[in-house]
């Protein structure tokens, strides 16, 4: 293992932003087998990069951009990775136990085992990547290959796995909830003692896989393949509450803070009080025609929710869970959706376009504040008609959405995902 100075690293980066804007000048960044544990490479440019072997224990790589990056075996023991890019990253034997990987996107991600072959030929086997006991809240983790991977006591609530291949991974004593597993070979998974709390298991295939002590309660299981798992009785029973969901009534509670908040988007702040829902289980309830604008719903779990016809201009709805959820002809004008799952969602009609800002009197300022939907999961979605003008759409995932008659005028598309045309 090789080491370097940090001004021959520093130079190795600036030669890579040169190769990147032209192959022909530069040189790509080549760290194979080199000591970088505890180096700080925050919001580095590091895509295509080859670490193979690297030991990055430690380091910080929070915002690094590593899509298509060679981390063949690299060694990211307790690394911080939050909001890193590593989108079809090759991280087969990678160890990132203890890492910090919250908000990275793992997209196309390859995490199974492989070989290396050393100075003097010797051939290293190295199992599927270690991830055991990793923050991986939020990760975006769609269509990774993480087969065979150790992933006990990992961190993945609200983590977006969908349609990843997890066969015979151990997610024994993870934490899963209101994580995203549509779609998802998790045949043969290790599930013991883990928390699946209200995480959509949608389409995914369990067959053989250890639910032994697993939180299942509110988990969505419809069309999962359960061939071969023994489902315990409080399960099955849960199981039935998930695929046929009852109207849950508004709590005396939830009533009053939301009176408040009428009052305060009426008076434009000026009585009544902002409602705080962040985190809240709202799912089922019927919120049509509510003025919800400003009010701070982060986090919370909304699926098959009616908020047909509601006002929600400048609603915080980031990485809310809002799969079948009505919201047809609804004013969504500067809402943050940001990482919101809204498979299978109805948005018929819906507004989400810039909102024009304006000041503590109602004075206008000139300025517009555009609708964010960055990394939003619309898969499955109807958005007949919905007007998305000027929105953040980088990320955002339409496959399978019926976009009829949509509007995207100046709407940015940056890595947005349609149905082939």
């Amino acid at each position: 293992m090789t080491s370097l100075t940090p001004q021959e690293i520093v130079i190795m980066l600036e030669q890579h932003k040169k190769w990147l804007r032209n192959p022909k000048e530069g040189k790509q960044a080549v760290f194979k087998q080199v000591d970088l544990s505890g180096a700080n490479l925050e919001g580095a440019k590091l895509q295509k990069s080859v670490f193979s072997g690297c030991r990055l224990s430690r380091a910080i790589l929070r915002g690094a951009n590593l899509i298509s990056a060679d981390l063949f075996a690299v060694d990211f023991t307790k690394a911080d990775l939050t909001n890193a890019l590593l989108i079809r990253a090759d991280l087969r034997g990678a160890e990132l136990r203890g890492a910090r990987l919250n908000g990275a996107n793992l997209q196309e991600a390859d995490f199974r085992g492989g070989s290396m072959i050393l100075a003097g030929g010797k051939t290293v086997t190295f199992g599927s990547s270690n991830l055991s006991d990793s923050d991986m809240e939020d990760v975006i983790a769609e269509k990774a290959n993480l087969t065979g991977a150790n992933l006990s006591g990992a961190q993945l609530t609200n983590a977006n796995l969908a349609y990843s291949q997890l066969g015979g991974a151990d997610l024994s004593g993870s934490h899963l909830e209101n994580a995203s597993l549509l779609g998802a070979d998790m045949s043969n998974c290790n599930l013991a003692n883990s928390n699946l709390k209200g995480a959509d298991l949608s389409d995914s295939n369990l067959s053989g896989a250890n639910v032994e002590g697993c939180e299942l309660s509110s988990a969505i299981l419809r069309g999962a393949n359960l061939d071969g798992v023994e489902l315990e009785e409080d399960q099955k029973i849960k199981k039935v509450e998930a695929v046929a969901p009852t109207a849950t009534p508004i709590s005396p509670n939830l009533k009053a803070i939301l009176e408040l908040h009428f009052k305060w988007v009426a008076s434009n702040g000026g009585s009544g009080e902002r409602a705080d829902l962040q985190d809240m289980d709202l799912s089922n309830m019927d919120l049509s025609n509510c003025a919800l604008s400003g009010a701070n719903m982060r986090g919370s779990d909304l699926s098959n929710t009616n908020l047909q016809g509601s006002q929600m201009v400048m609603t915080d709805m980031s990485h809310c869970k809002l799969l079948n959820v009505n919201m047809s002809n609804t004013v969504m004008e500067g809402i943050n959706l940001t990482r919101a799952n809204l498979s299978k969602a109805n948005l018929t009609g819906a507004m989400i376009t810039a909102v024009d800002l304006k000041g503590p009197k109602g004075e206008p300022m000139g300025k517009k504040w555009p609708a964010n939907l960055a990394a939003t999961d619309f898969r499955g979605a109807i958005l007949k008609n919905a007007d998305m003008t000027e929105a953040n759409l980088i990320d955002a995932n339409f496959l399978g959405a019926d976009l009829t008659g949509a509007v995207m005028k100046n709407a940015i598309i940056e890595d947005t995902k349609f149905d082939p045309q």
